[in-house]
């Protein structure tokens, strides 16, 4: 291919994704907000007397990931209630750990799978929390991040054969697994990237290779085991992610396939009654983000590492399921929960990544068919990402004026400080998609009013009547007991009640059953 014509490919390929990007995270980052975790995160720096005293209350909760914590309390302390500045540090180490994982493709494959990569891997579609609760999900992008530094750095210890870079991979890679243990599928790339870099598998033998790139990966592994289940159980709790049960992993394991055969599928299918113009460029963005990506692939002579790639993408894909296996929890594609296949996404994107590379080396019909289904693939998922995001925007829109009109509430009564609120207040989105939550959890609307209310609300639990979201309430005159075990003998209760149709709330003083609920 002539050199000049290859640059303008290049140029243009990359002048595509960048508008693609744009026109995804741009909106995302000026109209969105937080949800869920995030105002706990925010409110729990209420009762810290500094950053260090806030670190130290978080292993509670956060024993099994001592690191985990940095990030959350560092942002929370750094942007407070400036919802804007958690989804620019969000979405920038997410796609910074994108393009370092692009660049170590470029430079063990081509430029072709590397824009493939990243484009796909940036549309998390079965992980959008990753992006709409961006305190909490800090833990995910920055664990991302760090394997990301680890894998580049290990690729320039291959090259140089300098080993500063040996140690900082392996020290980054530890750091990863101390803040989260997500990555743990994309270790398969991290054992046998030495084997795809050009011109030095020779120099190791199988022994050498085990010593030096086996060995340090299941020490690491070891020793995360050992302080979950071992070390830190000694002088703490701990909610250890290793739950593994040997009757429920088979099981497990379905509910990974589960999401691509069927949960995916229905999505797919349900965003097309979502579709609007804006939509539609993106689509149209990615779609000659891919036609200039393919237009750069030529065959090449590298058959066997080419096809040496796609097996250690397929490695990494299928692992993924492990998180679930070995955490005996399920995978989910909708909502909060699907944070879980986060790893997933990130994994199923170096395996399209790979396959795009494989099928140059095919007949034009075989090449032009395959390409267009992974095109097709990116252009569904995009369709997808797109829906969630812009209801999570709505969302976001909505938790404002349910808050602004319970502080206006608030301002107006007898409320006095230390009052507990139980709210009833809705759960999803309405025209909901894919399970985008407006507020979920009994601590999400009460730390917001305690955050904003300065000490007159300092706690309560929330309901959604108008979705059966609530288990009933129980009021004996001291103790006020609601939703599978919240208590409160607060004697200054009061029931917040919001409705959507007109946009207003009412708030009450409970004083016995009479005043609550029907």
């Amino acid at each position: 291919m002539n050199l000049s014509l290859k640059k303008s490919l290049s140029f243009c390929a990359l002048f595509f994704l960048f508008c693609f990007l744009t026109s995804i995270y741009l909106p995302l980052i000026i109209y969105g907000g937080i949800i869920t975790d995030d105002w706990g995160d925010i409110a729990h720096n209420l009762g810290c007397t500094g950053f260090w005293h806030c670190y130290q209350t978080w292993f509670p909760l956060f024993s099994n990931r001592p690191l985990a914590p940095l990030p959350i309390t560092l942002s929370t302390f750094l942007f407070g209630t400036h919802m804007m500045g958690y989804l620019i540090a969000n979405s920038f180490i997410y796609l910074l750990a994108i393009f370092i994982t692009a660049k170590v493709i470029l430079e063990i494959n081509s430029l072709s799978s590397a824009i493939i990569f990243a484009t796909i891997a940036a549309i998390p579609c079965i992980a959008m929390p990753l992006l709409t609760s961006p305190i909490n999900q800090l833990t995910a992008t920055i664990s991302f991040l760090y394997w990301a530094i680890s894998l580049y750095s290990l690729l320039q210890y291959c090259k140089k054969e300098n080993f500063n870079y040996y140690i900082a991979s392996y020290l980054f890679l530890l750091l990863g697994f101390l803040t989260y243990e997500v990555i743990l599928p994309l270790l398969v790339l991290t054992i046998f990237l030495p084997t795809l870099v050009p011109n030095k598998l020779h120099q190791f033998k199988l022994v050498s290779y085990a010593r030096k790139f086996l060995l340090p990966v299941v020490l690491i592994i070891i020793s995360i085991i050992l302080w979950q289940k071992i070390i830190a159980p000694q002088f703490m709790a701990v909610d250890s992610r290793l739950k593994f049960d040997a009757g429920q992993a088979l099981n497990k394991l379905h509910t990974w396939f589960h999401v691509f055969y069927a949960q995916l599928p229905r999505l797919f299918a349900k965003s097309f009654g979502f579709i609007s113009s804006l939509h539609l460029i993106s689509c149209v963005l990615v779609t000659l983000t891919f036609l200039f990506s393919v237009a750069l692939q030529v065959k090449n002579n590298f058959h066997r590492r080419n096809s040496l790639f796609f097996v250690i993408c397929l490695g990494c894909f299928l692992a993924s399921s492990a998180i679930f296996i070995l955490s005996n929890e399920s995978a989910v594609s909708w909502g909060y929960q699907a944070r879980g296949l986060s790893s997933t996404w990130f994994s199923l994107a170096l395996l399209l990544a790979s396959i795009s590379t494989l099928i140059t080396l095919q007949r034009a019909i075989i090449k032009v068919i395959g390409m267009s289904a992974i095109a097709g693939i990116t252009c569904l998922s995009t369709l997808v990402f797109l829906v969630q995001r812009d209801n999570y925007i709505a969302s976001w829109q909505l938790q404002k004026i349910i808050i602004e009109d319970a502080l206006g509430l608030i301002e107006n009564s007898t409320l006095p400080f230390g009052s507990e609120i139980i709210a009833n207040v809705p759960k999803f989105t309405p025209n909901n998609f894919n399970g985008e939550l407006v507020f979920s959890q009994s601590w999400d609307f009460p730390a917001a009013l305690a955050i904003y209310s300065y000490g007159r609300v300092v706690g309560g639990t929330v309901i959604d009547s108008r979705s059966n979201n609530w288990n009933g309430f129980k009021f004996d005159g001291k103790v006020a007991s609601i939703n599978d075990g919240w208590k409160s003998s607060s004697a200054d209760l009061w029931f917040y009640d919001f409705d959507q149709k007109t946009q207003k709330g009412t708030l009450l003083k409970i004083e016995d059953h009479g005043h609550f609920i029907k």
